[in-house]
C-alpha cells in the first residue's frame, strides 16, 4: 500500500497553514532580535493570536457542519500490487518494514503519544501557572503578563509544528524552516563583519581581557555573544551529525551494496539480455549517485559558516556545551567518531583560520577583502570536506589511514590556533564565572521566599536590586532553570522538566541525530539566559516536532504487502464508521475554550501595544497638557506599566501624583522607580516620619544606590530647612536627626563594601564626596533647631 500523491484532502491545507505560521514566526524572530524584548513583540503577538483565533473558529464551524467525518482512503500503486520483486528486493523491503514498524511503535504507540502530550502539557502548564500568578500579587504584573503572552505563543507554535509533523510534507517543511533560520542568523552575522552589512550591535566590543581575548565578539542578530554562540553550536552539531549519519549510509552503500549492484548489471549484460535494459539500469544508477552526491554536498555546505560564527562569538560556555553534547552522543554511538572526525575537519580548520585573521583587526574587516576571504575559505572548506568524504568512502588500507590522519591534523591545527588566543581566558580566573556565582547565591535566597509557585514573571529583573549581596550589575540571572524557579517555583520547574524530558524522549526514539543540538540547549541554558530569547524556545520546540515528522514520513514511505493493504483498508473502513458517530462534547468545548483564549491573548497584546505606543508619543510631545492627556490614555489602556505612572505623576499635583503612584504600586509592589518616586514626593512634604518610611522602603528595593541615598539626604536637609524657615523647629530637628541616621547607615554600608574589596563593585558604590558637606549642614540644622527650642 502507498499513500497517494497528495495524501488526505485536508493535508495540503494543514501544511500550508502551519508552514506559513512557522515561517512567519521565524522571520519575526530574526527581525525582532531573537524575541528578547517583549515590548517589540506586541504587534506580532496581536496578529498571531488573532489569526490563531480565526483558525480555531473555522475548525469549530467545520466540525459543527459535519464536514470532518469521512473515510480515509488509500490509493494503491498498481506497479507495486501487480509487479514482481526479486528475492533481494523482498528481503530489503521486509527489513525496512520491520525497522519502520519498530519506529512507528515508538512514536505512534503509547509511549510516543505520552511524549507528545508531555510536550504539549509542559507548555500549557507554564502558560497556566503564569495566568495564576497574574490573578494573584506578583512582583510585577506587567512582567507576568509578558511571560504569559510568551508562553501562549510557544504553546501555539509547538501545536503548529506538531500538526505540520503529521502531514506528508511535514518533515520537509520543518527542515526548511530550520535551515532558513540558521543560514539567516549565521550569514547576517558574518556579512556584518566581512561584508559591511548594517546589523546594529552585531559586534560586542570590550576592553576587559576577562570578557574577550580579542576585544570584540560576534553577537549577530541576537546582540549577545553567548546566546548567539549557543544558537550556532546547536546548528553546527545538527549539521555535523546529519553529515555523520549520511556518511555511514554512504559508506555502506559505496561498499558491498554498490559492488553487488554493479555485478548484477554486468552479469545481465554478459548473459545476452536486452542492452537497452542494461543501459537503462546504468543510467538510473548514475542518476542515483549524482543525487546522493549533491545531497551530501548540501549537507556539508552550512558547516563552515556555523563553525566560524561559533568561534567568533568567543563563548566558552557554548564551546563547552557543544563539546559535552557531542561527547554524550558519541558515548551512545561510538561508531560515529570517525565520520565526525572526517566531516568536520575541513570546515573547523577553515573557521579557525578566519577567526585568527579577523581577531587581528578586532572583527573590523574591509568589505571587499573581507568578502573575498569569507568566500575563499568557505569554498575551500566545502571542497576539502567533499574530497575527504569521498576518499574515505572509496579508499582502504594506507590511503584511508592517511585520510584519517589528515582529518585529525585539521582538528588539531584548529584547536591549537584557537587556544593560543583564548588560553588566558580558559586557564586564568574568570570574573564572569565569579559574578554568576554571586547571582546564583542571591537567586537561591530569593527563591526560598516563594518556593512553590514563585513570584511571577520577570522576578529577577524587578527584584535583584533588593536581593543582591554585592553592588553588581545583572538584570538577568544567567540560568534558565533558576529563572523559572524564581518565576513559578517548584511547580514551574516541574513543568519545564516535563517538557524537556518529553522532547528528549521524542528525539531519542525518532531521530537520534537531533539529540546533540537539543542537549546544547539544555546544557547551555543552565549557565546563561538563553530562554530569555524566544528564538531559543522555537528551536527547542522545533527539534522534537522535526523528529516526529521524520518518523512519520519514514512510516508513510514504507512499502507494504497487498495483505497488509487489505487489513489497513478494513481498519480505515472501521475508522470511517466510527467517525460517523456523534463527536464528543468535550472536543467542541476544548476548541471553544482555546478559541476564546486566543482572542483574549490577542486583546491583551493589543492593549499593551496601544499603551506603549501612546507612551512613546507622549515622550516626544513638548506640550505638558497634551503629554498629560497621552499618558492618561496610555494608563487606561495598560495600567500595569510603572514607567507610565512615574512619568505622569511628575506632571500632576503632589496629592494626585502620590495617589497614582500608590495605585501603580499595587500592580508592581517591588518596582524600584515607583518607590523612589514616592520617597521623593514625601520628601517634598512636611512629615519627616512618613518621608523616612518611604525612603527606607526605597532603599530596601535598591540597597547599593549611592545617588539615591545622596538624594534622600538632600531631601531631608531641604525639608528641615523649610520647616525651620516656617518656624516649625520640631519638624526641622526631626528631619535633621533622620538625615543623620540615614547618613550613618550609608557610611556603614560603604565601609563594609570597602573591606570586601573592589571586586564585583560594578555600580561604583562608595561614599560620595558631597555627603560630607551634607553632614555638616545637617549637623548645623540640628543645632539651630535645638538652640531655638532651648531659647524659647
Amino acid at each position: 500500500m502507498q499513500v497517494n500523491k497528495y495524501g488526505r484532502p485536508s493535508d495540503w491545507l494543514v501544511t500550508l497553514v502551519c508552514g506559513l505560521a512557522l515561517i512567519a514566526a521565524g522571520v519575526a524572530a530574526c527581525v525582532l532580535r531573537g524575541f528578547f524584548f517583549t515590548g517589540e513583540m506586541y504587534l506580532f503577538l496581536t496578529v498571531w493570536f488573532g489569526l490563531c483565533g480565526v483558525l480555531l473558529g473555522s475548525v469549530l464551524i467545520y466540525m459543527a457542519v459535519g464536514r470532518g467525518a469521512g473515510l480515509r482512503l488509500h490509493k494503491v500503486d498498481p506497479k507495486l500490487s501487480g509487479g514482481y520483486l526479486n528475492r533481494t528486493q523482498i528481503e530489503e523491503q521486509s527489513e525496512r518494514r520491520e525497522n519502520t514498524r519498530e519506529l512507528a511503535d515508538n512514536i505512534g504507540g503509547v509511549r510516543g503519544r505520552l511524549a507528545v502530550w508531555g510536550l504539549l502539557s509542559g507548555c500549557l502548564l507554564l502558560c497556566l501557572l503564569y495566568a495564576i500568578q497574574a490573578l494573584g500579587s506578583p512582583v510585577s504584573a506587567q512582567g507576568t503578563l509578558n511571560e504569559m503572552l510568551r508562553s501562549g505563543f510557544y504553546t501555539s507554535f509547538v501545536i503548529f509544528a506538531l500538526l505540520a509533523a503529521r502531514t506528508r510534507r511535514g518533515g520537509a517543511l520543518l527542515a526548511a524552516v530550520w535551515h532558513l533560520l540558521g543560514i539567516t542568523i549565521s550569514l547576517s552575522a558574518l556579512l556584518a563583519v566581512c561584508g559591511g552589512l548594517p546589523v546594529p550591535y552585531a559586534v560586542a566590543y570590550t576592553e576587559s581581557p576577562g570578557v574577550s581575548a580579542t576585544g570584540a565578539r560576534l553577537a549577530g542578530l541576537l546582540q549577545y555573544p553567548n546566546a548567539f554562540g549557543a544558537v550556532m553550536a546547536v546548528y553546527l552539531l545538527e549539521r555535523l551529525f546529519a553529515a555523520a549519519y549520511s556518511f555511514r549510509l554512504g559508506d555502506s552503500q559505496g561498499g558491498a551494496g554498490s559492488s553487488a549492484v554493479r555485478a548484477s548489471v554486468g552479469g545481465a549484460g554478459e548473459s545476452g539480455e536486452s542492452g537497452a535494459e542494461g543501459a537503462g539500469i546504468s543510467a538510473k544508477l548514475t542518476r542515483t549517485w549524482s543525487a546522493s552526491h549533491w545531497l551530501r554536498a548540501a549537507r556539508l555546505l552550512p558547516l563552515f559558516p556555523y563553525a566560524a560564527a561559533l568561534l567568533l562569538s568567543e563563548s566558552r560556555g557554548a564551546w563547552l556545551a557543544a563539546a559535552a553534547a557531542g561527547a554524550a552522543a558519541l558515548l551512545l554511538k561510538r561508531q560515529l567518531f570517525v565520520p565526525l572526525l572526517i566531516t568536520g575537519a575541513a570546515p573547523v580548520a577553515a573557521a579557525a583560520l578566519l577567526y585568527r585573521q579577523l581577531a587581528r583587526s578586532g572583527l573590523a574587516a574591509e568589505p571587499l577583502p573581507g568578502l573575498l576571504l569569507l568566500a575563499g575559505l568557505w569554498a575551500g572548506a566545502w571542497l576539502a570536506g567533499l574530497w575527504l568524504h569521498r576518499r574515505s568512502c572509496h579508499a582502504a588500507g594506507r590511503v584511508r589511514a592517511a585520510v584519517l590522519a589528515l582529518a585529525a591534523a585539521g582538528w588539531t591545527a584548529a584547536a591549537s590556533a584557537v587556544l593560543l588566543l583564548v588560553r588566558a581566558r580558559i586557564t586564568g580566573p574568570s570574573p564572569t564565572a565569579a559574578a554568576r556565582g554571586l547571582f546564583y547565591r542571591d537567586a537561591w535566597k530569593l527563591a526560598a521566599e516563594a518556593p512553590w509557585l514563585g513570584r511571577g514573571g520577570e522576578t529577577w529583573r524587578h527584584a535583584y536590586l533588593a536581593a543582591q549581596s554585592r553592588p553588581y550589575v545583572g538584570s538577568q540571572v544567567h540560568s534558565g532553570y533558576l529563572d523559572i524557579l524564581l518565576n513559578l517555583g517548584m511547580a514551574g520547574l516541574a513543568a519545564l522538566l516535563l517538557l524537556l524530558l518529553a522532547a528528549g524522549g521524542l528525539v531519542f526514539k525518532a531521530s537520534p541525530r537531533l539529540l546533540p543540538p537539543l542537549l546544547v540547549i539544555v546544557l547551555h541554558s543552565a549557565a546563561d539566559f538563553d530562554w530569555s530569547y524566544g528564538l531559543v524556545w522555537l528551536l527547542l520546540l522545533l527539534l522534537p516536532a522535526w523528529a516526529v515528522a521524520e518518523a512519520n514520513s519514514l512510516t508513510i514511505r514504507t512499502v507494504n504487502s497487498p495483505a497488509q493493504h487489505d487489513s489497513r483498508w478494513q481498519r480505515s473502513k472501521l475508522t470511517g464508521q466510527r467517525r460517523k458517530r456523534p463527536r464528543r462534547l468535550w472536543v467542541y468545548a476544548g476548541i471553544t475554550v482555546l478559541c476564546g483564549l486566543t482572542v483574549l491573548y490577542s486583546g491583551l497584546s493589543f492593549q499593551v501595544m496601544k499603551g506603549a505606543a501612546l507612551f512613546k508619543q507622549a515622550v516626544r510631545e513638548n506640550d505638558p497638557a497634551v503629554r498629560i492627556t497621552l499618558l492618561q490614555q496610555s494608563l487606561r489602556w495598560n495600567p500595569r506599566e510603572p514607567q507610565t505612572a512615574v512619568a505622569l505623576s511628575r506632571l500632576l499635583p503632589q496629592n494626585q501624583g502620590v495617589d497614582l503612584l500608590l495605585r501603580s504600586l499595587s500592580f508592581s509592589p517591588g518596582n524600584v522607580a515607583l518607590h523612589g518616586e514616592l520617597a521623593a514626593n514625601y520628601l517634598r512634604g512636611s512629615d519627616p516620619g512618613e518621608a523616612l518610611y518611604w525612603v527606607r522602603r526605597s532603599q530596601q528595593t535598591d540597597h547599593f544606590n549611592a545617588s539615591g541615598r545622596l538624594a534622600a539626604l538632600r531631601g531631608m536637609l531641604e525639608m528641615g530647612e523649610r520647616s525651620l524657615a516656617e518656624g516649625d523647629r520640631r519638624i526641622a530637628e526631626d528631619s535633621a536627626t533622620a538625615g543623620l541616621e540615614l547618613l550613618r547607615q550609608y557610611s556603614l554600608l560603604t565601609t563594609m563594601e570597602q573591606d570586601r574589596g573592589p571586586q564585583h563593585n560594578d555600580r561604583n558604590f562608595t561614599l560620595l564626596p558631597q555627603s560630607e558637606v551634607i553632614y555638616l549642614e545637617l549637623t548645623h540644622l540640628q543645632s539651630q533647631a535645638a538652640l531655638s527650642s532651648n531659647n524659647k
